[in-house]
Order: structure tokens, then sequence, then C-alpha cells
């Protein structure tokens, strides 16, 4: 195990995750004031519009993001880094330039078609500005995690997190405009940001353009483009056929269930990968590389697994304390979303060949091919089954996708993964969620207090079943520990 790769990794994913922690904190602890004031179909109809805007952002965006990180450290010297990243910055201008007129005039037939009405048409342009400004503020941001600030990274975010959040409060709570003052506090936070951040990008980069990387670029992104679609479709269309077969209530109520279990996606794959993509690049120079990515994918699966595991047990209590009656409901759909989630973060580590070799067409036919599974089966499933088909497609799907990363990925740059460690790991996470469902109680805290019990025996049972060496992991605890307290 490369301990140093993995203190790279923990040190600076450490720093994203702080901003995530929190924010997922502030917004897991603000769930009874949007469950007090925005009912399940508000809710629903919110779910419904952004991931409009999501399947809308990754064709205007034309992936070109995904390529930054790739074709940054193609370049030697700092000059032709900067011009990468001001050539970037200059297509997301002309995105938005090019764009918002036409989505003007396309937006009433876009609320029609996703919500049977074009009286939300408003919703649908507020968040379209503001997607188009998110454009400019994300680039800004990656460029802040390819050169490593973390530290910068995280303030300036969880700095636009209050103020967003500040905004809901305000609009919600006290204005109480309902749905629409949500779309409002993106829009504010967006525009807000994005001309301070992009002042302080070209200071560094200057305002330098290249149709040649340009052109490379968007050449490498294009099949990215169609990939990210099917993503963000398989991601997302469960929402449409749900409202499609039943109505906003029942997408509400999904949707719920979806943001608490998605927290394992927020508080460690996202970090996680704001550290991870761009370094994969730069470890695939070292010798080692191929046992470096082996390592790094078995721990981010204890991780992530152990995270999930805590969720899926304790999820009954979190939504109860935490929510209305009318939303109760949601707490038995987390556990199979979180699975569905662990299923979807080991593709990053499955799909390093493909990366590596600049083969990203494969990644657009595999999500490709994923796609057309998950809407197939969401068809059928959700029509009979109501959520719970929606859970069995989306699980089904990002199975395909994984597996299918996996098998052509090694095809190209085979790596020896360490398979039985994983297995124990599924194993004992499987086991122990199994007993907290059997081991309840009436009583909360008698509950609680026995599924406390089963989470630590299960942190045991990884050290017994030699899944967990203490003394591989105490060189990186020891290393996180002075850097949070400098005097130790």
């Amino acid at each position: 195990m490369d301990l140093r790769e993995l203190k790279f990794l923990v040190k600076h994913t450490s720093i994203y995750g702080i901003g995530t922690v929190v924010g997922q904190a502030v917004s897991f602890f603000l769930l009874p004031v949007y469950t007090r004031y925005l009912t399940p179909n508000d809710y629903g109809i919110m779910a419904l519009v952004n991931a409009t805007m999501g399947i809308i952002g990754m064709v205007v965006g034309l992936g070109i993001n995904n390529a930054m990180s790739r074709f940054y450290f193609d370049f030697d010297t700092e000059e032709e880094k900067k011009k990468v990243i001001s050539t970037v910055y200059i297509i997301g201008v002309l995105i938005g330039i090019v764009f918002f007129p036409v989505f003007y005039f396309c937006a009433g037939i876009i609320s029609k078609f996703v919500l049977g009405s074009d009286q939300f048409t408003t919703l649908f342009l507020i968040a379209f500005a503001a997607l188009l400004f998110g454009i400019l503020v994300n680039i800004c941001f990656d460029y802040m995690r390819i050169v490593a600030a973390s530290t910068k990274y995280v303030t300036i975010s969880l700095i636009r997190m209050f103020v967003i959040i500040s905004l809901n409060i305000y609009f919600i709570a006290v204005v109480k405009t309902g749905v629409i003052g949500i779309f409002y506090s993106s829009l504010i936070g967006a525009s807000m940001f994005s001309i301070p951040l992009s002042v302080d990008l070209l200071r560094k980069v200057g305002l330098g353009f290249s149709f040649t990387v340009a052109k490379e670029m968007i050449k490498y992104s294009f099949p990215l483009i169609f990939s990210n679609v099917f993503r963000v479709i398989v991601n997302e269309s469960d929402k449409y056929f749900i409202n499609y077969f039943f109505s906003p209530f029942e997408t509400g109520i999904f949707s719920l269930a979806q943001k608490v279990g998605s927290s394992i996606h927020v508080l460690i794959t996202s970090p996680f990968l704001q550290t991870y993509l761009p370094r994969r690049f730069e470890l695939m120079k070292r010798d080692n590389a191929k046992s470096i990515y082996a390592d790094i994918s078995l721990s981010y699966l204890l991780i992530i697994s152990t995270v999930g595991l805590a969720l899926s047990i304790f999820s009954p209590e979190i939504i109860h304390i935490m929510t209305t009656s009318q939303y109760f409901e949601a707490s038995k759909y987390i556990p199979f979303i979180v699975l569905s989630l662990i299923i979807f973060g080991m593709k990053y580590h499955f799909q390093i060949g493909i990366m590596i070799e600049k083969r990203t067409k494969f990644i657009a036919y595999i999500n490709g091919v994923s796609c057309i599974v998950n809407v197939a089966l969401n068809w059928i499933l959700i029509r009979t089954y109501g959520i719970w088909g929606a859970i069995i497609a989306i699980n089904i799907s990002y199975a395909v996708i994984t597996i299918l990363d996996y098998f052509i990925s090694q095809r190209m740059y085979p790596i020896r993964y360490e398979f039985c460690k994983m297995a124990k790991i599924i194993a004992l996470i499987s086991l122990s969620y199994y007993v907290s469902t059997v081991a309840t109680s009436e009583s909360i805290l008698i509950s609680f207090t026995i599924k406390a019990a089963i989470f630590a025996s299960y942190i045991v049972l990884l050290f017994l079943a030699d899944v967990i060496k203490l003394q591989n992991f105490l060189p990186i605890l020891t290393s996180t520990i002075k850097r949070a307290n400098p005097r130790m």
C-alpha cells in the first residue's frame, strides 16, 4: 500500500470533506424547515426541474470541464497550462451568450412537456440562468482542484453555501414564496460568486485562447456529452416515470429518500473525486501506478460502505426525527439508494484504463447501454411496483455501468484489484444490515442503542476478518491528527 499517496488523498479529501460535511450537516438540519414549508408535491416539482436542468446542462456545457484536467497535465510549461484554463473559460462564456436566447423561447415548451403546464416556465428560466452562471463558477472551482488549492476551494464553497442556505430560509420561511424561492437562491448565489471568482481566475491565467487546444478538448469531450446525458438520464429518469405513472407527491417522497441516501455521495465520493480525478492522471506516470490504483479502490470501498451502513441502519430514526409524518415513508427506500451509490462510486476506479487511454467513446457506449436498460426497467417496473421499481432499476443500471467499465478498462490497462477483501467488506455490510432490520424496537432510544452496538460489532469484525490492518492506517491517522492540531 502506497502510504504517501494515501496520505495525499486523505489530506485533500478531508479538506474538501470539511466543506461537504458542513454543507450536508446544515442541509440536514434544515430538513425540518423544508419539510414543513414544502409539501411532497413541491419537493417533486423541484426535483423534476433540477433533473431537467441536469440533462440540459450536460448538453450546453459541452462536457468541457471533463477535458480541462486531462489536457492541463499534457503540457509542461506554465504558460501552456494557463492557456488551457483560459480557453475553457472563454468557451464557458460563449456558451451562455449563445444558449440563453434559445432557451428563453423554449422554456414554456419544456415546462409543458415535463410538468404538463406552462405555469412553471419561470422556474425553468431562473434555473437555466443559474446553470449558466454555475458553469463559470465550476470552471473556477475545477482550476482550484487541479492546482490542489483545497483550502481556498473549501473556504469559498462554505461562504457560498451559507449565502444560498440563508437565502433559502429567507424565501421559504420568511417571505414564503414556495418552491420558486429555492431557484431564486440558486440564481443569486451563482451570479454573486461568478464575478469575483472569474476575476481571480483570469488574473492568474490571463485571457489567452488556443483554437488547437479548444478543438482537441471538444473532440475529447464530445463523446462525454452523450455519456453524461445518458448518466443523468439514468440518475433522474425514474422521477419522470414516477410523476407520469403517479404524481409529484410520490416523486417528492422518492426525492427526499434520494437526498438522504445520497449523503454518502456528498460526504465521501464527491470530496474524494475532487482530489482523485485530476490526481489519477498524475499517478499514471509512476512505475507502481497500478498497485496504487488498486489500494485506493479498496480503501474507498471500505470507507463508503462503512458510512453507508451507518446511514442505512439509522435511516428510520433520521427520517422520523427530522421530517413530518407525510415524509416518513421515505425511510424504507434509503438503504437501497445507498447501495446503488456504492455500486456507482466504484465505476470511477474501474474506468481508469479508458480514461488513461483517452478512449472516452467507450464511456459513452457504456452509459448509453445503461441508459437503455434503465429507461426500459423504469417503464416496466415503476408502473407496477412504484418507487420500489425505481430502486430496482437504478441498482441494476449502475451495476451494468460498473461491470462494463471494469471489463473494457481491463483490456486496455489491467489492474489487479483486491476482490477477496472487497468480498469480505460486502459480506460484513450485508450481515450487519440484516441483523439491524431484525433487532428493532418501538422505542427510538432502544432501537438506536441496539443499532449502535451492531455497528460497533461490524467495526470489530473488519479487524478480525483482516480487512483492516492497524499498522497501515496509523501513519495516516497520526498525520491527519497532527495537521488538525499542530501543537501535538
